[in-house]
């Protein structure tokens, strides 16, 4: 009996083979998902603590009062407007879709042109992740303090 020598793959090894791969691509894409917004949530809230500290130096350094306001649960705004003029130096940003936050004073914070504030709670909620990120600005000198839950 003459034994055939076999070139190439059959046809069932070929659909295993591709089937294997695309089901290793599905779940990498998955995971490369979830890995880009965890990372927005992450720049999101390292962008709100710079931005805090930056306009309470601010407000401290040049004795201009500024505000911080939440808006719609999912955006936050740092007016630093001198004297109620046209909103030309408005920081505004939109947190990523996974993330809300709750106010737990008010939707707008005064930072006075000495740099003190009141005392507030920012919560910040994640449905990716499950997880508070809860910011408390302490009396006084803004100073902001980080816990996650």
């Amino acid at each position: 009996m003459i034994q055939r020598i076999r070139a190439g793959f059959t046809l069932l090894e070929t659909v295993i083979g591709l089937g294997i791969f695309c089901l290793l691509t599905t779940i990498s894409l998955h995971n490369v998902k979830d890995y880009q917004a965890k990372l927005e949530e992450k720049q999101a809230l390292e962008w709100f603590k710079d931005t805090f500290k930056g306009v309470y130096n601010r407000a401290y350094l040049t004795h201009q009062g500024s505000k911080m306001i939440i808006e719609n649960k999912n955006t936050i705004v740092f007016d630093i407007t001198q004297n109620g003029e046209n909103g030309d130096k408005v920081v505004r940003r939109k947190l990523p879709s996974t993330m809300t936050v709750f106010d737990n004073s008010s939707g707008q914070h005064m930072i006075y042109g000495t740099g003190k504030s009141s005392a507030a709670r920012i919560t910040f909620s994640s449905s990716l992740t499950h997880k508070k990120y809860i910011y408390k600005i302490q009396m006084g000198w803004g100073e902001i303090i980080e816990e996650k839950t």
